[in-house]
């Protein structure tokens, strides 16, 4: 019984200095927050835009610096300025105003009735998730009411934080070859609109009028070749150079898009109506006059209807 006593008191200590040495520290709380004042460029072609806003932190221990280790992990900084450090209520706050380009792979698959969410992702390059963690503060995080997209109307903004994983090692083979590391992602996004659909028919009102004067081109005479066929190889060339434009503004992608769907029915139709013009003046020189000029008519309310009707179909 002893034996006993004299144990115990070495076991509590022991226990204790275990629970010491492999506890888990807490992650340092700090609390982080952007105002954007404006997208000074949006560039759908180059897959980046860029935004000047204003960050800060608040944070209670002094070990660290977060204002000085953060980084925007989906761009790069072109400027810090304005920094301003202060104690504020028991906390320390640092802030300042940086213009920084992110990088978009934007989802076009819609355009020009796209779309899109922007984010500006931020990281600490130094401390991991269990050393320091972010806490949104989304009461304080907002948006400059001026703020303006050309083209587009400027949404909700929101704010959240993740766990981001990089599952390698960065070549210290120190470390297992798939090491994780994971840290605390800040992020905060904005939503911009297309506004109603005047984009839309500024960009296809072309392509839509060339396949509509290819259509019209049936109602001339087929012996009257000029016309008959000019106007189809006319409305061809104006539909394949408004491809070309409007392609010149959107990043190379493997994806069909909104954009290419409706060129590639233009571009159908206008080669039917060419098509029917050959037949037409065969049989019209074939001395089938009235075929001929029955087939024109039936043909261009036929075409003219599934034209629009699988426009409608891609476009809703």
């Amino acid at each position: 019984m002893k034996i006993k006593l004299k144990t115990m008191p070495i076991a509590i200590v022991v226990l204790f200095f275990l629970q010491v040495v492999f506890a888990q520290e807490e992650p340092k709380k700090v609390y982080a927050g952007i105002y954007l004042n404006q997208i000074t460029s949006l560039s759908l072609k180059d897959n980046q835009f860029t935004a000047d806003f204003y960050i800060w932190f608040r944070w209670k221990d002094k070990n660290i610096q977060p204002l000085e280790s953060f980084d925007v992990v989906n761009g790069y900084i072109e400027s810090k300025q304005g920094v301003y450090e202060d104690t504020i209520k028991g906390f320390n706050y640092a802030v300042c105003r940086v213009i920084a380009t992110m990088k978009k792979f934007w989802d076009i698959s819609r355009f020009p009735l796209d779309n899109h969410v922007l984010t500006i992702e931020i990281e600490d390059n130094e401390n991991e998730e269990f050393k320091l963690k972010y806490i949104p503060d989304t009461e304080n995080s907002g948006i400059n009411p001026r703020v303006q997209v050309p083209g587009w109307n400027v949404g909700t903004t929101n704010v959240n934080v993740s766990a981001y994983t990089y599952k390698t090692n960065y070549g210290d083979i120190s470390l297992p070859t798939n090491n994780e590391s994971v840290y605390s992602r800040f992020i905060f996004s904005v939503n911009i609109i297309r506004p109603g659909y005047s984009y839309f028919f500024k960009l296809f009102f072309t392509v839509v009028i060339a396949a509509l004067v290819a259509l019209i081109a049936l109602f001339i005479k087929p012996t009257d070749l000029d016309p008959r066929f000019g106007l189809g190889a006319g409305a061809l060339f104006a539909a394949v150079a408004s491809e070309v434009v409007i392609a010149s503004l959107l990043p190379d992608t493997n994806i069909i898009t909104l954009t290419d769907k409706l060129h590639i029915i233009s571009i159908f139709f206008i080669f039917l109506s060419i098509a029917e013009s050959i037949i037409s003046l065969r049989l019209f020189a074939s001395g089938k006059e009235q075929t001929s000029k029955r087939l024109d008519r039936i043909c261009f309310y036929v075409f003219l209807a599934i034209y629009i009707f699988l426009n409608l179909v891609v476009l809703l």
